[in-house]
C-alpha cells in the first residue's frame, strides 16, 4: 500500500537513506495527481469564497427561466416592469426600429380591420335602406329615436333571419380539419373533404389573382348558402350560413377564433395531424351555431316601394298621355266648331279611336288638315261629313266669286244677306250678274250701285285713237309717253274683261310707223322695232281674251296721214277689234 503523503514519516534507521525515497514519491504524486489537485484547490476556493460567476449563471439561465416560469407566474410578475421599461426606452430612443419590426404584422392587420369595418358598414347600410321607406321602418325609426340606438341596429334586431348550419375549425398551413360541428337536422357529407376544398378554394383564388399570402378569401356564396371565413394566425374558422347573417355573427366567429388561439396555442404550434387535443373546443364551436327566425311573412319593403314607384310612374305616364290625347282632341273639336262651314253633330273618343259626324260646306277647309295640325293621327279618326251650304259671310263671298266669275276690277263683300259689288265692269257682266246673284246660296239681295259700267264701243274708240310718240331714229318708249301707254293699258284691261264675259275675243294690232327720212328699208325696220317695243310692255298684262299682233308699216303715206288726226309720223298706233272665238284671224294689214 502506498504511504499517505500527509502522514508524518517514521524515522528509519538512517535519515540520509530516506531523503531520496521521499523525493521520488513526491515527484510521482505530482505527475499522477496534479490535475485533480488543481480542481480540488479550485473547489476549495469556491467553497471558501462562495461567489457566483456570471459565466456560470449564463449556462443555466434559459433552463432556469423555463423551470420557474412553468411552476408559477412570479417570474412574469418580476420581469414585466423591466421589460416594459426597456421597451419604452427603446421606443423613445429608436422609434423607427420598432416601426420596421411591427410593420409586416400591423399592415395586414390594419387592412383586414378596414375591410371588415367597410363590409360591416355596407351590410348595415343595406339593411337600413331596405326598411327606410316602409311603414315598419318608420316605426323602427321612432324606436331608435326613443331608445337612443342607431337605426341600423334597430333594423338588425327586428329583421335578422339566418341560420348557421356548420362550423369548421381548420389548420391553416396543412388544411386539415381540427374540429367540426353541425346544427340539428343538417345533413353532413364528408367534413374532411369539405375542409380540404375550402383550403384549396382559398389557394386557387389567391393564385388566380396574384394576391399576397396575407390577403385571404373572407366569404363566398354557393346557391342559398354563404360561407364566412375568419382567418387566424394558425387556424381559421369557416361557417356555412343559410340566409342573411348579421355583422355581429362575424364578430362572434372572430371572438371564438381568438379564444381558441389563446387556449390552444401550444397544440396549434405543435400540430402533427392528430386532432384529438381539439375535441375540447366543441362548446366554443357550438356557440357559433346561431339561428334567428323572423315571425310572420317577411316583406322586402324596398322592392315593394320600387314596384309601387314603377306602378305610380306608369300610371302617371298613362294619365299624362291620356290627358294630352284628351287635350288634343278637345283642341281639335274647338277648331272644327270655330271653322266656317263645318258643323260637328256627334263626336266620341275611346282608347285612341275617334269618331266624328257632322256637316261640311264644299268650300270649307279640309278637316283632315285640321286633324293633322292638332297632332292626331288621321288614320285613328273616322269622319262622316254631309254636304250643306253654310251662311258664313266669307263662304258666301267665295261662293259668289266661284259662280259669278267677276273681273279683277270688281270686289265682293257681304252685308247681312246682301251681296255688294264695287269696282268697274262691262255692262254685259253687270246685267248678267244682276240676274244670277240671287241664285248664289246665302245671297238674298244684290247691290251693284257701286259698279262703274264700261262701254265696249267707247273703249274701242279710246284704244284706236291712242298713239305713242318716238324720237327721231329711236325705238325706245320715252318716259313722257308712259302716261299715254298706261291709259291704253287700263282701257285694254277693261275691254279684255268685258269681252271675256261675252264669250268673244279682242284682236289688237300694234302698228309702228316712221317719217320720210331715210330709206324705205330702214324705215320699215324701225317701225317694226317701235311696234315690238310697245307690244313687249302690253304682253306683261297677260290679257286672256286678246290676240296681239305687231306690225311695221314703214313710211306713212300722205293719204294715211290725212286719215289720222296725228300730224307726226314717228308713232305707234293701235287697231282693236272684237270677233268671235271661232273666227280665224288673218294677217294684219297696214
Amino acid at each position: 500500500m502506498p504511504t499517505d503523503p500527509h502522514r508524518p514519516l517514521q524515522h528509519s534507521q538512517s535519515s540520509q537513506a530516506r531523503v531520496p525515497v521521499d523525493e521520488d514519491w513526491t515527484q510521482l504524486r505530482t505527475l499522477l495527481l496534479a490535475p485533480e489537485q488543481t480542481q480540488l484547490d479550485e473547489l476549495r476556493e469556491r467553497l471558501d469564497n462562495r461567489s457566483v460567476e456570471p459565466r456560470d449563471i449564463s449556462r443555466v439561465l434559459p433552463e432556469a427561466f423555463a423551470i420557474r416560469g412553468g411552476g408559477d407566474q412570479q417570474m412574469s410578475t418580476v420581469l414585466t416592469p423591466y421589460v416594459e421599461n426597456g421597451f419604452i426606452s427603446t421606443v423613445r430612443k429608436s422609434p423607427q426600429t420598432i416601426v420596421d419590426a411591427i410593420a409586416p404584422i400591423m399592415g395586414p392587420a390594419i387592412r383586414q380591420a378596414i375591410i371588415r369595418a367597410l363590409q360591416s358598414m355596407t351590410e348595415a347600410f343595406n339593411h337600413s335602406l331596405d326598411e327606410s321607406l316602409s311603414i315598419r321602418g318608420l316605426q323602427w325609426r321612432l324606436e331608435a329615436w326613443r331608445t337612443g340606438r342607431p337605426f341600423a341596429e334597430v333594423v338588425l334586431l327586428h329583421r335578422l333571419r339566418y341560420r348557421v348550419d356548420q362550423v369548421f375549425l381548420i389548420q391553416r398551413d396543412t388544411g386539415l380539419l381540427l374540429h367540426h360541428v353541425a346544427a340539428d337536422g343538417v345533413v353532413v357529407q364528408d367534413q374532411h373533404v369539405l375542409s380540404g376544398m375550402l383550403t384549396a378554394i382559398q389557394d386557387y383564388v389567391r393564385d388566380s389573382f396574384g394576391a399576397a399570402q396575407d390577403q385571404t378569401l373572407n366569404q363566398f356564396q354557393v346557391g342559398e348558402w354563404t360561407v364566412w371565413i375568419e382567418q387566424g394566425s394558425r387556424a381559421y374558422l369557416a361557417g356555412v350560413i343559410r340566409g342573411a347573417p348579421p355583422v355581429s355573427l362575424r364578430e362572434k366567429f372572430r371572438d371564438v377564433l381568438d379564444r381558441i388561439h389563446a387556449e390552444q396555442a401550444d397544440a396549434l404550434r405543435s400540430f402533427d395531424g392528430d386532432a384529438a387535443p381539439f375535441q375540447t373546443l366543441r362548446p366554443y364551436l357550438e356557440g357559433c351555431l346561431q339561428a334567428h327566425y323572423e315571425s310572420g311573412q317577411s316583406r322586402n319593403a324596398l322592392k315593394l316601394w320600387i314596384l309601387g314607384g314603377m306602378i305610380l310612374l306608369a300610371c302617371s305616364w298613362w294619365g299624362w298621355t291620356t290627358y294630352q290625347a284628351h287635350a288634343r282632341w278637345s283642341h281639335l273639336l274647338t277648331q272644327l266648331k270655330s271653322e266656317p262651314g263645318i258643323v260637328v253633330t256627334n263626336e266620341r273618343s275611346t282608347w285612341g279611336d275617334h269618331h266624328l259626324e257632322g256637316l261640311r260646306d264644299p268650300l270649307a277647309k279640309e278637316p283632315s288638315s285640321l286633324i293633322s295640325e292638332a297632332g292626331i293621327d288621321p288614320s285613328t279618326v273616322t269622319a262622316l261629313w254631309s254636304p250643306f251650304y253654310a251662311l258664313d259671310p266669307q263662304l258666301i263671298r267665295r261662293r259668289a266669286q266661284a259662280m259669278l266669275k267677276p273681273p279683277s276690277t270688281v270686289q265682293f263683300h257681304i252685308d247681312g244677306d246682301t251681296l255688294v259689288a264695287t269696282g268697274s265692269a262691262s255692262s254685259e257682266w253687270v246685267t248678267e250678274t244682276r240676274r244670277l246673284a240671287s241664285f248664289v246660296p246665302g245671297v238674298v239681295h244684290y247691290n251693284g250701285e257701286g259698279l262703274v259700267t264700261v262701254s265696249v264701243p267707247d273703249l274701242l274708240n279710246q284704244i284706236n285713237h291712242a298713239a305713242i310718240h318716238f324720237s327721231l331714229g329711236s325705238a325706245t318708249v320715252e318716259p313722257s309717253e308712259h302716261s299715254s301707254l298706261n291709259a291704253v293699258l287700263v282701257a285694254l284691261r277693261d275691254l279684255d274683261q268685258a269681252v271675256a264675259q261675252s264669250g268673244q275675243r279682242l284682236r289688237l294690232e300694234v302698228l309702228g310707223s316712221a317719217d320720210g327720212t331715210g330709206s324705205a328699208t330702214l324705215n320699215l325696220q324701225l317701225s317694226k322695232q317701235r311696234a315690238e317695243a310697245v307690244l313687249e310692255i302690253l304682253r306683261g298684262e297677260h290679257l286672256s281674251a286678246s290676240t296681239m299682233l305687231p306690225s311695221g308699216i314703214g313710211e306713212v303715206l300722205d293719204k294715211r296721214v290725212a286719215l289720222t288726226k296725228y300730224p307726226a309720223q314717228r308713232i305707234v298706233t293701235f287697231r282693236a277689234t272684237i270677233e268671235p272665238l271661232d273666227l280665224q284671224s288673218g294677217p294684219a294689214r297696214p
